[in-house]
């Protein structure tokens, strides 16, 4: 394991009227209530949730994870026995969006895009229903496939009727699906099977599935041997979000009753490498 800081900013606001009233997360996952007080950050209007982390990180670990899901005595985490002579810390603060990135600095621009259209945007197979519609989504990218540390920015538009937090769930649907649209699957002898498992999840034809798997044209992330595995009777997805040190999920509301995504990738370096 290597030393590392990984931070991650989410936010969603809700209607004046709400008691949330603009706070960055409508739940808050049972580790945060009992061991790091957020629920007592009372975010305005404007402010969303920064969580940040500082120690040892495991090599296949997710930001969201680390933040979000793994901050009591899992396993890996700075509170297991076996590593209680290494220094971490995790850090939840309050800032205004368009704040500046913690530890990490973008250097270039991996990858855009606008108006990824998510329909109604059922809560099962999210990162499926996110993977598919950024790639029918108008996009841009920036260089050769490359396998470096990223950070990735997303702006949820959701219907006014909807009340939306930024909780665990969500958050990692969007960031995984996000990370493995930008990625392509490299091994076609499991393509198959696998396009249809997704097709019979989906709604989608088979074949349009394993078309979309295989694409490289937009894989700028990386084409990883094996992005989706066979499991038991379904799939299990594997895109490189280890690699992602930081990622801000913004929610805002619109007329209508559709939901859309838009999202920047950026390569970064850590501060002090930059400098």
């Amino acid at each position: 394991m290597d030393p590392a800081m990984t931070s991650g900013r989410y936010g969603c606001g809700t209607p004046a009227t709400s008691p949330m009233n603009g706070s960055p997360l409508a739940s808050t996952p049972p580790a945060m209530r009992s061991d790091s007080g957020v629920r007592s950050l009372a975010a305005t209007t404007g402010q969303i949730l920064h969580a940040s982390y500082a120690g040892f990180k495991p090599a296949n670990m997710d930001v969201e994870n680390l933040v979000l899901y793994n901050i009591d005595a899992t396993g890996g985490g700075c509170f297991r026995s076996a590593v209680r002579h290494l220094a971490c810390s995790y850090q939840y603060r309050l800032i205004s969006p368009g704040s500046n990135l913690s530890h990490w600095r973008p250097v270039r621009r991996l990858a855009d895009f606008t108006g990824a259209d998510l329909g109604r945007f059922p809560s099962a197979r999210r990162l499926e229903q996110v993977w598919l519609a950024i790639h029918h989504a108008e996009a841009q990218t920036a260089g050769q496939p490359t396998a470096t540390t990223f950070a990735v920015f997303l702006t949820l538009s959701h219907p006014r009727a909807k009340t939306v937090g930024a909780d665990p769930e969500l958050v990692k649907a969007l960031m995984d699906g996000t990370v493995a649209a930008f990625q392509a699957h490299g091994n076609q002898g499991a393509v198959a099977e696998i396009a249809t498992r997704l097709a019979v999840a989906t709604g989608r034809p088979a074949g349009l599935i394993a078309q979309t798997l295989l694409n490289d044209g937009r894989a700028v992330l990386g084409v990883t041997d094996m992005l989706v595995h066979l499991r038991g009777t379904g799939v299990q997805w594997n895109p490189a979000d280890h690699l992602c040190m930081a990622g801000q999920v913004l929610c805002q509301q619109v007329p209508g009753g559709t939901w859309t995504l838009s999202g920047e990738i950026y390569a970064v370096e850590q501060e002090q490498q930059a400098r």
